[in-house]
């Protein structure tokens, strides 16, 4: 069985050992502190990230912005849950975007700007305010922080002195409006989460990950975030009744050529297939990087055992991940 959520820590430095408070917590993450980086440390192992996520009965639209030390990438897609056909799909490269080191500050949380791509998501009185511009797509919307159960945060060491800090957020309330190529819709009804990272990360990163939104086949408000390597069984949480619990790190099944086939989530209280609706994929052959990353979009059926609870979900929508890059 996972090991119970301890209480998110106030400092990121434990004071006991003076490096990292590395655990696994309900709560929030404090403000990452990776000491003084030189320029080396900078460019080559900071990365950091903010990935959004808004559902509705019609739509699921995932927003991201990642920053590395040398460039930086936006992408955003809406995809339609009842056509179970992509809207639109964009990703723009630029030179640099600001993700903040504190994931709870009050002001810019993350920014972009680009030509006419613009992505800016600011923190004011408990609610995220999230405006975006690309091509096909547009987004206005306020999510309600103080709605939704406590997050996960988790903070791992990656082996050689490197670090990951990371919280994911579920089952928050949304209200706003969203275009995505010629049809217009509206967000009120719907619900937000979001993955917040910030680490010194190896050179060759790969992971699987699994995150929905939506509802149990018994009508409860649920979610999940569950991912194979990286960080691990850290961050595996599910969402549901107002409270955060640990899950256990599953096996993925899956074929990377063929995307679009069904996915399988398999281990300790975990049973699970995806159905992919359509597949945001972006390959990079740079210099100094070379990636390959795929992020089906879709729909989950199966069980899950949150706490002494057995979970039922079927049409559950979400999303796949597998990334490898050497960055």
């Amino acid at each position: 069985m996972p090991r119970p959520l301890a209480p998110a820590p106030a400092s990121f430095v434990d004071p006991k050992t003076g490096g990292p408070a590395f655990g696994a917590y309900a709560g929030r993450l404090p403000p990452v502190e990776l000491g003084q980086l030189g320029i080396v440390e900078r460019i080559a192992r900071r990365k950091r990230w903010l990935y959004l996520a808004i559902a509705t009965d019609e739509i699921w639209i995932a927003l991201a912005v990642v920053r590395t030390g040398y460039a930086a990438t936006v992408f955003g897609f809406a995809y339609d849950l009842v056509a179970k056909r992509m809207l639109v799909d964009r990703t723009v490269l630029g030179p640099s975007a600001l993700v903040a080191d504190d994931a709870h500050a009050r002001g810019t949380l993350a920014r972009f700007s680009l030509g006419k791509t613009a992505l800016a998501v600011t923190r004011a009185k408990g609610s995220l305010e999230v405006h975006v511009r690309m091509d096909g797509l547009s987004v206005d919307a306020t999510i309600d922080e103080g709605t939704g159960p406590p997050g996960v945060a988790a903070i791992a060491a990656l082996g050689g002195g490197l670090v990951n800090a990371t919280e994911k957020r579920a089952l928050l309330a949304v209200r706003g409006t969203a275009r995505a190529g010629t049809r217009d819709f509206t967000l009120d009804r719907g619900i937000a989460g979001y993955d917040y990272t910030h680490g010194l990360l190896p050179r060759h990163t790969t992971w699987q990950w699994a995150y929905a939104l939506g509802r149990t086949t018994a009508g409860e408000p649920f979610a999940f975030n569950v991912v194979h390597g990286f960080v691990g069984g850290a961050e595996c949480a599910g969402f549901l009744g107002g409270q955060v619990v640990p899950l256990a790190e599953p096996r993925f099944v899956f074929d990377a050529a063929r995307p679009l086939e069904p996915w399988r989530l398999e281990g300790e209280g975990v049973d699970l297939s995806f159905t992919p609706g359509a597949v945001h994929t972006q390959r990079t052959q740079l210099v100094v990087i070379r990636s390959r990353f795929l992020q089906p979009v879709g729909t989950f059926a199966g069980r899950l055992r949150i706490g002494d609870r057995e979970v039922e979900v079927a049409g559950l929508p979400g999303v796949v991940e597998d990334q490898d890059v050497l960055w």
